[in-house]
């Protein structure tokens, strides 16, 4: 999928669960069974075509963040619990791109970590933490991004307790890598 397709998807996704989680959403019922009947001017939907949100809405509720109420015909959506694990994620990432300078400071923040295997689960949930705050995977234990992250990513490390197999690091130069890591970010940095 084309880099502007995903991030259409992406911004369609979290307006809906944005709308659910607030319960603006779950009273509209054309928005779970026919989107043509919907008010898409709410919350910015009008941006988007029928075919765009109800895509969306067939993805969220196969991933699991969405779940229909057939009991329920007045609030037919409900956000899961992984719903609103990935509106978090979402909202975490906004904060450290919405922190970040207007223009990029040509300075990369690297996360490396070496967690040992007596705490596979927290390594995996961090690891995937990295990933859905938008972290460009440079290597398998190491996660990169343009943006000064260091308070966030040292919160998460104290929410897992892993602090101590945490390293986060600032530098100008990603070697040969380097432009593969900015076409990542190309639609979030300003060069």
């Amino acid at each position: 999928m084309h880099p502007r397709t995903r991030a259409k998807y992406g911004a369609i996704s979290k307006l809906i669960l944005k709308l659910i989680a607030a319960g603006v959403a779950t009273t509209l019922t054309g928005l779970s069974y026919d989107p043509t009947k919907t008010n898409r001017t709410l919350g910015g939907l009008a941006d988007y075509g029928e075919d765009q949100i109800r895509r969306c809405l067939i993805y969220l509720r196969m991933q699991g963040y969405v779940k229909y109420s057939a009991e329920d015909t007045k609030a037919p959506l409900i956000i899961t619990k992984k719903g609103l694990g990935r509106l978090n994620a979402q909202t975490m990432k906004e904060k450290i791109i919405g922190s970040a300078k207007k223009r990029w400071d040509h300075l990369w923040r690297m996360v490396v970590f070496d967690i040992p295997e007596k705490k596979k689960n927290d390594r995996d949930q961090f690891r995937e933490k990295l990933r859905g705050l938008g972290f460009f995977p440079f290597q398998k234990s190491m996660y990169i991004t343009p943006f000064a992250c260091e308070k966030i990513i040292w919160d998460i490390a104290r929410q897992y307790h892993i602090t101590q197999y945490v390293l986060v690091s600032v530098t100008p130069n990603l070697g040969w890598r380097e432009s593969y890591a900015i076409r990542w970010f190309s639609n979030d940095i300003k060069m």
